[in-house]
């Protein structure tokens, strides 16, 4: 991260750099979701930013991101690219918090809820499909 940053102050105890500007920080966040190369939670997201930005800010980022369809939220709540929820299988979480962008997440996911009656009914749904598409590919 640090060339996204700049150096304000550096001596042989400590280095304070610059906080990344909201562009900054969705080009970081971009990065981070590439390099890892599958959805990301929020609290691994979170982690992996601590110290840097504060969650209000993630969260507003992450926001501009998917209203600009650069970034998906996921039936579960993770944070991936377009087409990564082909692949992707989601995790079961104690509490789903509601989605950032309500009407994008109904717009992917909506069918899928309605059809199997909850977004926990949909992440179940899911997982077994993935498993069994899984032992079902030949090796």
């Amino acid at each position: 991260m640090s060339e996204n940053s700049s150096i304000v102050y550096e001596d042989s105890d400590i280095i304070v750099v610059r906080a990344p500007s909201d562009e900054e920080l969705e080009k970081i966040v971009v990065d981070i979701v590439a390099r890892r190369g599958k959805p990301i939670s929020w609290k691994e997201l979170r982690k992996e930013l601590s110290g840097v930005v504060g969650e209000d800010r993630l969260r507003k980022v992450l926001i501009r991101l998917i209203e600009r369809d650069e970034i998906v939220e996921m039936v579960d709540g993770a944070f991936g690219f377009k087409g990564m929820e082909e692949t992707y299988i989601p995790v079961k979480t104690k509490k789903r918090v509601r989605p950032l962008v309500p009407s994008k997440f109904r717009k992917r996911w909506g069918h899928l809820i309605e059809a199997t009656g909850s977004i926990s009914a949909a992440i179940q749904y899911l997982i077994d499909m993935k498993l069994r598409e899984r032992k079902a590919k030949p090796r």
